[in-house]
């Protein structure tokens, strides 16, 4: 995901090229919103450039993995049972 904040004191609108077509958001001053990676905008990239507007990138939580309990069941080893 990508954090894009406005830094300035005047409003944006932000075309963004989506899989289904062109997607426009005005940002007023001080506001942020969060996009997908993949939404790509030469005019924000611009704007990054002449200190406008700031695009963090933000890591996606990653999922945790379930633990799968094993139910093979294993035989304790006595040190006095050896031969």
């Amino acid at each position: 995901m990508k954090l894009i904040k406005n830094i300035s004191m005047q409003g944006f609108s932000i075309p963004f090229g989506t899989r289904r077509g062109v997607r426009t958001i005005f940002l007023t001053p001080k506001q942020q919103i969060e996009v997908p990676d993949n939404w790509k905008s030469k005019i924000a990239e611009n704007l990054v450039h002449r200190r406008m507007v700031k695009i963090v990138h933000v890591p996606d939580p990653a999922p945790v993995p379930a633990v799968k309990a094993s139910s093979k069941k294993t035989r304790t080893r006595n040190p006095e049972e050896s031969n």
